[in-house]
């Protein structure tokens, strides 16, 4: 036998209590000193917090030796958790359970989080590989979808069984309750487990105990615990006390009838035959022990007396049933057959959880209790609490015997000493007394040690279970797995319709097999049979089961695709990353489908109850289906046929042949009876004839299967010897549920029920059993109600009762997982829709607990008021489970997605904005938890329920945002704090950012939309820049289409923001679009076609083109038909069917262009005409064609394009204008002549149509990036709606709502009746155009080169003031400047016409100085830089190239002269076409037009070497070289095939030696070609270690220019970006992606490769961004007009306050500069440059 290791024994005696004590006070001193340490390593949380490192999963290495430079530090924790893992488990315990500062502060707990996820990249994932290798572990057939194989269970959960007598351990469980069971869910809960206790000892009411079940039920929760636990899931605090044996509930007749027949006594006959009575309806035949209440009624009577009367004689016939039965037995059956009769429960329950366990070691635990001198105790009621002592002395030394085996033999025969703690205390008069010394200090020794121990398992479990899983995915398909398997089990029948499957199975089709019926047909039990059928072959076969809404992640479209994508890459081994996007998870999908399977691997996809969808995202209109299933693939799905779920609808347009549908319908006669036999067989149940009779008879009147398995279900219960009056079924299925509901209202109390079933149906998304508990626990008129006749010894719920009702309603609730918990909720929607008619009628009650409940009112010891049976007023505990947003760092995602939702059903409005709405940290948290879209979802809600400014605002400012939250979650602090500095009423609600310690970019001026004015929605959901929009006549839906290759349309609900439908791969290439035929039909102009579609996504005609794109209009009343404009003819179409109706031929000289504008009305259409210096005028009555030909204004000096036309309502009017005007033009219809002209403003230039309010009265325009509004009548300018970007089309009907489609992605409504809300204007004034620039060592200035606004085009060197955005000074030039560059900051570099470099000192606005010869005579001039001079700072010098541009030639900045001419070589047939300088200057390097390369050394004034194609052994140098710091590494772009594919390759310049090939082995093969046919990827040098690149893949790498191997991979842009120059000394760089799809900037730590920040743009604004001077802030600059704004990097000690900055300049200056004026140097006739002037010019533009 094993000893026992005794842990902290508690004696009576001195000697002990001494020797104890210290230890215990220094255990708990160490415990104090981890609490207090700041974290492990020692760090502060300030340090922590300083940096935001959550961007980047970037530091992935190429190979596996991961030599990145982010790398370090984890693989240190690795070798650091494998070195010691005992001890930091241990540890980790410890700072888990001492309830530390920096847990408690939730941005510490956000910043673990940010830092163990780095959600917010897109990074390629070197390590996807490792996917693939864990697919073929044991568990691979889960991931294959074989149902077949025995299934672990997929709960994050530890459930834990306590085992004991409940008498002698009351203390201990309720010490265990209050203190520790609390703090082991907190543990848990940081680790994203729930915890749970099953307790069946407590609360146990007569009512439990009636019908004898309590034993089967704490075996069968004991069970579930072994089978769902992880780490440990049974714990037994045996001590003396050998526990209660209960009476057999059943005893086989064979059995019974044996052991009658050793009973002599008539009386005990007697007895037994009374309680036991055989049930002929069990197979085998057994003797049921008939409940209490059944032969003493009395027992549940409410009356004190007869209650107690009634309990007495029930245990005076127990215990004489259960000598009677075990002495039968002996004789019967023998000793040992005897002993399940004496057995007792806790017996049963050590054997099930601890004695027949596999390695017991990792689950169970004793806690055991040794009480010295009770065994000397005299017998007495309270010694028989704690040990067996009163009754017969056999019964007494049989219970101590069968005690002693167990703590003697059995237990230590298989527990280790480890596992076991010991505790020794001495007997008092009182029992265990807590006011003992000995004994308090034991209880606290205990419940300390139970929470360690058990903390310790639990994290040995989450270890081992964890370890290498991809959890996400693999719990995902293991539950639908699972639930294929219950729902399967008593599948029988429907063989014809299995058939038909199978048949699909091996022959395949072209499009899915669709199986369809009401509700409660059978038809998941179908697939989930079909699913156990295609298990058999999973070896060779891939399955993809998913039963919707079963499961969160299954329940909307997104997470539907996007885990099926995983599930089908993961086994097929393609480790490419899944995107986010909703359209691009619909291509993905598609693409799985297509290119993965393969013949010996083929792909079977099952998804069950297609209804069930969310509706959001389209999900039910199945664009995401694709058209045709493509080989080796096989699609099943199921739906209900009713319209309003969408799903069949949409099914039947899209999948017109019928052979494809199985229809399921009423079950045949023989197949019922089949299925009730086998249900029977499988239940060792039968029926009698009548009752069998009965139950055909209920189908019969209802032929569903629902109904079958619900009338079945009660019949099960009968038994042979039940009245026919107890014998009754109901006819319909909400009659059997309802009667289900009232069976077990009566058996367990209707309150209870009504409550429990209604607090379920009502949550969001159903409840787990611990919540259940806990709100239960909170409800007084449950407790009251369960309270009546006795008071527990803590104000919960018994753990029984729930447990006995849950057992009575196993067969209609799932378990399913929800926000990282198993909840239960109904399985059917006839549940669902029962339940919420019986026990919702007052909702608002239940939401109001519901709410309490995840706000955490109940809990942290908030003692709740309540009342008992005396009506005393009493204040109780009710040890409720915390709810903070985070635990550890896991999200609270019950509390984050309930609360807001129960908060708002309960119309607790201030509470909701208290507590989440106008939340901060609550909003902040759910964007990072969830999405922006489930974010705004809340704020939706609440908008809906109650009509609140605050939540609107905060709504508007929300939707504004969301393009920008969804490219980066962390932008949430700036966009609010952009839109909402304008508003008064958001003062408060900003202040809670004031603590917010996370980096982000904040811009100077404010720049974005403001919420609450004229612009209402801001719309994401397309993929490319938008190209049309229109609106239905009731202002109420839009349709929108993109450009390629987006294929998609949408239809938008405009008044409340939404996505209605997006109809996909139908818009190929499209061109316009209409709401055609009374807004019945979309007509789409694709490439070489019009497609007419109904909104189901229905095609209604298809027309053919000749050209690519034509000219066309809708027109008439409702637009009932369009014409098409084609060469010189008219041809007209009835839009309702597509047919041509008529054809005009256009009078001579007519011929319509592709690309014109036309424009419809009642009867009158107008069309521009080639070259659109003349429109048509056309009849629709009269079939009249007139021509209008537009007369030549004077003062416009260039081409007059027709650009704008419309029709005046009264149509007796055509308005038009012509681009390079600012003229509205009005042509009289009748006359043909103008009548009217407005004169524009200077500028206003229309670039796009017209759009007039129904009166005609106003006219709304598009100019640039603003929608203009004049009044007509008054024919003046009305106001004007600035736009985001430049607008390319614009749609309203009603007058009230505008849509609004630009060069971006986003549909923008706007809502006409509200005011603009101002935006600060970033222009600098008098600036036409930015042509060059540069920071100055000042962050608050800017110098460049500009041109003036004004006729004569002036140019000017200015310097900008970013804090005012004024010109300090303004240096006018009488000519266009050759060169620019800046020295410092003040003087900059300009070459004026006579070829003289000259310094120009902008403080003082004169030239200082000209340096020494001249300029080659053509220099290029280019916006972006100039490449043929080079600037070197810190050696004061300046390099270009001679005049014949063959020889380097090296200036002394300060004084001008020439210092030395390096001759490059004397061949005459290149020259220098660009340079690059190192940071330091010593190497310039000058590429030439012979594709070789000049490296100067400028220290030593000497060409250091000539490199070219030979060297590199190429076919091809591109013209592009990267320098770095010191010049002693340098990056060029060989191309070593035919064509034209680049790679890069380092050179060592000083060793003159070609370097190593930077290779990314994760290079996307799929860019291969775009690689090979564009420019060479943009990159920089980074300091003199690495460079930094990006191509078209999105993708930042960062490489080591050392050894030529890949550090980093960046991710987070979705389209390509460009990397501004790196400065030397710079903590961060940036990279911005100006691509109208993104236009956003990031910002990255160099140290660290990770995303400090980013800033997303409204719109599609082309602008700039680059370093300040000080290296920590950043400019953003627009060309055109010219913008400026300085972006400031917060929270990272890099803020700047541009009002602070010293000023550079006194005043403003103005004066005006000639360049032509000579200014010779001194040694100009000196200068030794002696090459020829090259004699080819240069394109100067």
């Amino acid at each position: 036998m094993k000893k026992t290791r005794n842990f902290g024994a508690v004696s009576s005696s001195k000697t002990t209590k001494s020797s104890n004590q210290p230890a215990a006070k220094s255990e708990s001193h160490k415990v104090c000193a981890a609490s207090k340490a700041p974290n492990a390593t020692g760090d502060k949380p300030k340090t922590l917090l300083k940096s935001r490192i959550n961007f980047s999963e970037a530091s992935k290495a190429a190979k596996p030796s991961r030599t990145s430079l982010g790398s370090s530090q984890t693989k240190t924790t690795e070798r650091n958790s494998k070195g010691r893992p005992q001890q930091e488990s241990k540890e980790k315990v410890k700072l888990a359970l001492s309830n530390k500062p920096e847990l408690d502060n939730l941005y510490s707990q956000i910043k673990q989080y940010l830092e163990e996820n780095k959600f917010a990249t897109k990074s390629q994932n070197v390590d996807s590989r490792d996917n693939h290798k864990h697919s073929q572990s044991s568990t691979h057939f889960v991931l294959l979808g074989d149902v077949t194989k025995p299934l672990p269970h997929t709960s994050k959960v530890v459930r834990v069984f306590t085992s004991s007598t409940f008498t002698d351990t009351m203390l201990e469980r309720n010490m265990l309750l209050e203190k520790t069971f609390p703090r082991i869910k907190l543990f848990c809960q940081a680790r994203g487990y729930d915890f749970q206790v099953v307790d069946m000892r407590w609360g146990v009411r007569d009512e439990s105990t009636d019908d004898h079940m309590g034993t089967e039920l704490c075996l069968k929760e004991l069970t579930k615990c072994r089978d769902m636990s992880t780490g440990p899931f049974f714990v037994t605090l045996l001590s003396h006390k050998y526990g209660y044996c209960s009476l057999p509930r059943e005893i086989e007749a064979s059995e019974f009838e044996k052991l009658l027949k050793c009973v002599r006594d008539k009386s005990s006959i007697a007895l037994l035959e009374k309680w036991y009575i055989r049930d002929d309806n069990s197979v085998p035949t057994v003797y049921v022990l008939q409940s209490i209440s059944q032969n003493l009624p009395d027992f549940l009577s409410p009356e004190i007396e007869k209650k107690l009367a009634a309990k007495s004689k029930w245990w005076e016939d127990n215990d004489a049933m259960q000598g009677v039965l075990y002495a039968a037995a002996v004789k019967a059956l023998g000793e040992k057959g005897a002993e399940k009769y004496v057995i007792s429960v806790t017996e049963k329950e050590l054997k099930a959880g601890l004695l027949d366990t596999t390695n017991p070691n990792k689950h169970c635990l004793w806690f055991k209790r040794n009480i010295r001198g009770i065994e000397q105790a005299e017998p007495s009621k309270l010694v028989s609490r704690f040990t067996e002592c009163l009754g017969t002395p056999e019964k007494i030394k049989k219970s101590k015997a069968m005690i002693a085996d167990l703590k003697e033999k059995k237990i230590p025969k298989i527990l280790s000493s480890e596992n076991i703690c010991t505790y020794d205390i001495d007997w008092t008069d009182k029992g265990i007394d807590p006011d003992n010394g000995q004994h308090m200090a034991y209880l606290k020794k205990m419940t300390a040690d139970f929470e360690k121990h058990v903390c310790q398992l639990i994290e040995k479990g989450i270890q081992e279970r964890e370890q290498g899983k991809n959890d996400v995915l693999f719990e995902e398909c293991l539950q639908h797995l699972r639930f294929a398997h219950s729902k399967s089990q008593n599948f029988h029948g429907r063989v014809d319709d299995m058939k038909k499957i199978e048949q699909y199975l091996h022959f395949g089709a072209d499009v899915p097999l669709v199986v369809h019926g009401e509700s409660g047909s059978g038809k998941t039990s179908i697939m989930a049979q079909t699913a156990m059928m295609t298990g058999s072959t999973a070896q060779d076969t891939v399955v993809v089961i998913r039963f919707i809404g079963t499961t969160p992640r299954s329940s909307n479209i997104n997470s539907l695709l996007k885990s099926i994508c995983h599930q089908i890459k993961n086994v097929y081994g393609d480790t490419s990353v899944t995107s986010e996007d909703p359209k691009e998870l619909v291509y993905e999908f598609q693409r799985c489908l297509q290119d993965l399977p393969t013949k010996d691997k083929e792909l079977i996809i099952l998804l069950d109850s297609m209804d069930q969808l969310d509706p959001a995202h389209q999900g039910r209109q199945l664009g995401w289906m694709p058209t045709n299933i493509p080989k080796h693939v096989k699609f099943i799905v199921s739906t209900l046929e009713d319209e309003k779920y969408e799903c069949f609808p949409a099914i039947r347009f899209l999948y017109r042949s019928s052979k494809n549908y199985i229809a399921v319908e009423k079950l045949p006669e023989g197949d019922v009876k089949c299925i009730v036999d086998s249900w029977l067989k499988e239940k060792n149940r039968t029926l009698t004839e009548f009752q069998k009779e009965l139950l055909f008879r209920s189908f019969d009147q209802c032929p569903l299967p629902l109904n079958l398995k619900l009338s079945f279900d009660e019949a099960c219960k009968w038994t042979s010897f039940a009245t026919r009056d107890s014998t009754r079924l109901q006819m319909t299925i909400r009659a059997s549920i309802n009667r289900l509901f009232f069976r077990l209202e009566r058996m367990h109390g209707e309150l209870f029920v009504s409550r429990a079933l209604g607090y379920m149906t009502a949550a969001k998304s159903g409840l787990s059993e611990g919540e259940m508990e806990d709100i239960l626990a909170c409800d007084d008129d449950v407790l009251n109600d369960v309270y009546t006749y006795w008071t527990p010894p803590l104000r919960r719920l018994p753990p029984l009762l729930l447990l006995r009702l849950k057992a009575d309603l196993r067969e209609y609730i799932v378990e399913r997982g929800a926000d990282g918990l198993t909840v239960i909720y109904w399985y059917h929607r006839q549940f669902v829709q029962a339940a919420i008619e019986r026990y919702c009628q007052n909702t608002q009650i239940l939401h109001e607990t519901l709410a309490d409940f995840f706000s955490g009112k109940w809990s942290n010891g908030n003692k709740k008021t309540c009342k008992d049976k005396s009506e005393k007023t009493l204040e109780e505990d009710r040890f409720v489970s915390a709810q903070p947003l985070m635990f550890g760092s896991k999200f609270n995602l019950r509390k984050l997605n309930n609360l807001p939702y129960h908060r708002v059903k309960a119309h607790q409005m201030e509470l909701a904005k208290k507590e989440c709405l106008c939340n901060f940290k609550f909003m902040f948290c759910k964007l990072l938890a969830t999405s922006c879209s489930n974010l705004l979802s809340d704020y939706t809600l609440a908008t809906e329920e109650a009509n609140d400014k605050d939540i609107s605002l905060i709504r508007d400012t929300l939707q504004l945002s969301e393009h920008a939250l969804i490219f980066d979650k962390m932008q949430l602090v700036p966009q609010l704090t952009d839109r909402l500095s304008t508003e008064k009423t958001a003062a408060s609600f900003l202040s809670q950012i004031k603590d917010y310690p996370f980096s982000y970019l904040l811009t100077h001026y404010s720049t974005l939309m403001k919420p609450g004015g004229s612009l209402v929605f801001s719309l994401s959901g397309h993929a490319t820049e938008l190209i049309a929009v229109d609106m239905k006549q009731d202002g109420c839906t839009a349709v929108t289409c993109a450009k390629h290759p987006d294929s998609s349309i949408r239809l938008w609900d405009v008044k409340n923001g939404k996505l209605i439908k997006s109809i996909e791969n139908i818009a190929q290439r499209a061109i316009r679009i209409f709401f055609i035929s009374n807004d019945n039909i979309i007509l789409v102009h694709l490439y070489h076609k019009f497609v007419a579609l109904r909104e189901t996504g229905e095609v209604v005609y298809t027309i053919p083109t000749a050209s690519e794109r034509v000219l066309f209009c809708p027109a008439s009343k409702g637009r009932d038909i369009f014409l098409v404009f084609q060469n010189n003819t008219i041809e007209c179409y009835d839009a309702q069917s597509g047919k041509k109706t008529d054809t005009i031929t256009c009078p001579e000289g007519v011929r319509f262009s592709e690309t014109g504008v036309a424009v419809g009305s009642k009867s009158l259409v107008a069309a521009t005409v080639e070259p659109r210096e003349k429109f048509i005028v056309f009849d629709l009555m009269t079939r009249k064609v007139s021509l209008y030909d537009v007369p030549y204004p004077d003062e416009v000096n260039r081409r007059h394009i027709i650009k704008s036309l419309a029709i005046m309502p009264n149509e007796r009017h055509i308005i038009f204008s012509i681009r390079f005007n600012n003229d509205i033009r009005i042509l009289d219809t009748s006359t043909m002549k103008e009548d009217r002209l407005i004169k524009g403003d200077r500028g206003d230039f229309t670039l796009g149509q017209f759009l007039l309010s129904p009166d005609g009265t106003e006219l709304f325009y598009q100019v640039a990036q603003g929608i203009c509004v004049w009044d007509l009548a008054k024919e003046q300018f009305k106001r004007t709606f600035l736009h985001p970007g430049y607008v390319l089309g614009l749609a309203s009907t009603d007058w009230k709502t505008m849509v609004t489609i630009s060069n971006d992605p986003i549909v923008r409504v706007w809502d006409l009746t509200k005011k603009m809300k101002n935006v600060t204007q970033t222009k600098v004034p008098n600036l036409a155009h930015m042509y060059d620039y540069n920071s100055v060592s000042n962050p608050r200035y800017l110098l460049g080169l500009a041109q003036l606004k004004g006729q004569n085009e002036d140019y000017a060197v200015v310097s900008i003031d970013l804090a005012t955005r004024d010109l300090i000074r303004k240096c006018q030039l009488d000519e266009k400047p050759r060169l620019f560059d800046v020295l410092n900051d003040r003087e900059v570099i300009l070459c004026s016409s006579d070829r003289k470099l000259k310094v120009l000192d902008v403080d003082k606005m004169e030239v200082k100085r000209s340096f020494q010869g001249k300029m080659f005579q053509h220099i290029p001039f280019t916006p972006y830089g100039y490449l043929e001079i080079a600037i070197l700072k810190e050696r004061g010098e300046l390099v270009t190239v001679t005049k014949g541009r063959k020889h380097f030639k090296i200036y002394d900045i300060s004084s001008g002269r020439t210092k030395s001419i390096v001759r490059c070589t004397s061949e005459d047939d290149y020259r220098l076409t660009g340079l690059t300088a190192c940071h330091d200057g010593s190497i310039v390097i000058a590429h030439s037009t012979a594709h070789r390369f000049y490296v100067l050394d400028t220290v030593n004034s000497k060409l250091l070497a000539v490199i070219g194609e030979t060297d590199f052994k190429c076919l091809k140098l591109y013209e592009f070289v990267h320098v770095t710091s010191s010049g002693n590494m340098a990056l060029f772009f060989p191309n070593f095939v035919m064509d034209g594919g680049w790679s890069f390759q380092l050179y060592k310049i000083r060793e003159g030696k070609v370097g190593v090939k930077l290779t990314d082995n994760g290079y996307p093969e799929s860019l291969t070609h775009e690689a090979k046919r564009f420019a060479v990827p943009n990159a920089r040098c980074i300091e003199d270690w690495g460079f930094v690149t990006s191509y078209l893949d999105n993708l930042i790498r960062i490489w080591d220019s050392e050894k030529g191997i890949i550090l980093h991979r960046l991710g987070g842009h979705v389209v390509p970006v460009t990397i501004p120059p790196l400065k030397r000394g710079g903590k961060y760089f940036i990279t911005h992606s100006r691509l109208r799809e993104e236009n956003a900037i990031r910002v990255w730590d160099i140290k660290t490769m990770q995303c400090v920040a980013s800033y997303k743009h409204d719109g599609s604004e082309n602008s700039l961004t680059d370093y300040c001077g000080d290296l920590k802030s950043f400019y953003s600059l627009r060309f055109s007009p010219v913008h400026v704004n300085h972006l400031s990097l917060k929270g990272l000690g890099c803020d700047v306050d541009l009002a602070t900055c010293p000023e550079l300049y006194k005043g403003t200056g103005n004066k005006t500069i000639d360049l032509s004026v000579p200014t010779p140097h001194a040694d100009d006739v000196k200068d030794p440059d002696d090459d020829p002037d090259e004699e080819d010019e240069f394109d100067e533009d």
